[in-house]
């Protein structure tokens, strides 16, 4: 692991610009003309990655494998449409075991349609940004590490990358967080495409978001089965992607 002290201030450096965005969407900050600023300051700590890549003599936002090669929409639409996929059939078994309840249904194809084009806009440069930060910038660092340390180390990062929701945020909220990191460390090690990683990031936060435009949603008040159910559900995630990476033109040469 060639880590050094130009690499610890580059990532101190993204990780406060990284809160400094979430706090203002988590209104401990009050940046005028919300959620515009918040979407712009998420843009700033991308911009700032590529801009200390550069510093650090590397090919900017390559450097975090996440440049434009051949094919580098190839794998984003990839990870849009497995985690997509993933997550609509979790959410059918979550609502028939009673993990979620839904009532007031406001469904149409067109809501639909444009709902998902619209949160995949507005939400890239959150999961971008996080990404970058928790995965692609300690992959850098880490070419010939073994996966299990890395998939460890990066979890870890993007648990302590949700520090404000940690705090502010009762325990339901965040008890998953390790098991998404394990599962996108592992996506990363294996395709080299950050691109594929942030498809699979932002499918959770895209079905998430339409339920929740479409319907009223109410979770379980048994916390240990919705917690119990919430950890199975990643387990699963990180076992559909082992498989279809393994089994696909997906992983890197």
């Amino acid at each position: 692991m060639a880590l050094n002290l130009g690499a610890l201030v580059g990532f101190l450096t993204l990780f406060l610009l990284y809160q400094i965005a979430e706090a203002n969407g988590l209104d401990i900050l009050h940046i005028p003309r919300k959620p515009l600023s918040t979407f712009l300051l998420f843009i700033v700590v991308i911009i700032a990655a590529a801009l200390i890549a550069y510093a650090q003599g590397a090919d900017g936002l390559a450097a975090y494998s996440l440049g434009l090669a051949k094919g580098w929409w190839q794998y984003y639409l990839a990870g849009v449409l497995l985690g997509v996929m993933v997550q609509v059939v979790l959410e059918g078994v979550g609502l028939s075991f009673g993990i979620r309840k839904v009532s007031e249904v406001r469904f149409s194809l067109t809501s639909l349609a444009v709902g998902f084009i619209w949160i995949l806009f507005a939400n890239f440069p959150a999961a971008a940004a996080e990404d970058l930060i928790t995965r692609g910038y300690p992959f850098r660092y880490m070419p010939d590490t073994p996966l299990v340390l890395f998939m460890v180390l990066s979890s870890f990062l993007y648990v302590i990358n949700h520090i404000l929701r940690l705090a502010t945020k009762p325990v339901t909220d965040w008890y998953h967080l390790p098991f998404i990191g394990l599962t996108l460390a592992y996506a990363l090690s294996q395709t080299h495409s950050l691109w594929f990683v942030i498809g699979l990031h932002q499918s959770g936060n895209v079905i998430y978001y339409l339920m929740r435009q479409m319907m009223k949603v109410e979770n379980t008040g048994n916390v240990r089965r919705r917690i119990t159910y919430g950890i199975a559900s990643e387990l699963v995630f990180l076992a559909v992607v082992i498989l279809v990476v393994s089994h696909s033109g997906l992983n890197s040469p």
